[in-house]
């Protein structure tokens, strides 16, 4: 059964989304390198609001920080799901290497502003069909 955006667990979601993007954005611009912060909240953002879309799809979303994993399970949920593909095979890799010592080696060489752009990408097109599932209920 299909959720509104406005439903507590697909809010939550969606709210904890935006925090992350805001806490990326707000560490690129301090003017230090903060590569990793922003590499890892930017995947987190793109993470929990794929959850939040599949949840108001009526799934409930796997446990993975695989953001092609999220991104194939609401392809069976949604249409527009393969929109999502390139933002989410660009941010998978940082759920969890730049947490560690070393994770530049992981990773290569990163594009922060690419990075902040996919991030917020995948909230925008979330948060849009997010609205849209619910101007289409009424």
């Amino acid at each position: 059964m299909r959720r509104s955006h406005t439903d507590p667990e697909v809010e939550s979601y969606l709210r904890k989304a935006e925090r992350d993007l805001a806490t990326a954005l707000r560490m690129s611009e301090s003017g230090a390198d903060f590569a990793d912060v922003v590499c890892f909240h930017a995947e987190q953002c793109a993470e929990k609001a794929l959850k939040s879309l599949i949840l108001a799809l009526g799934e409930v979303p796997p446990r993975t920080h695989d953001l092609v994993v999220l991104q194939q399970a609401l392809c069976r949920l949604e249409q527009r799901g393969p929109a999502l593909q390139g933002y989410c095979l660009a941010l998978t890799d940082f759920a969890v290497a730049p947490r560690y010592p070393g994770w530049e080696d992981l990773v290569g060489k990163v594009d922060i502003d690419g990075v902040l752009r996919n991030a917020s990408a995948v909230l925008a097109h979330v948060s849009a069909w997010l609205n849209l599932t619910d101007e289409s209920k009424s």
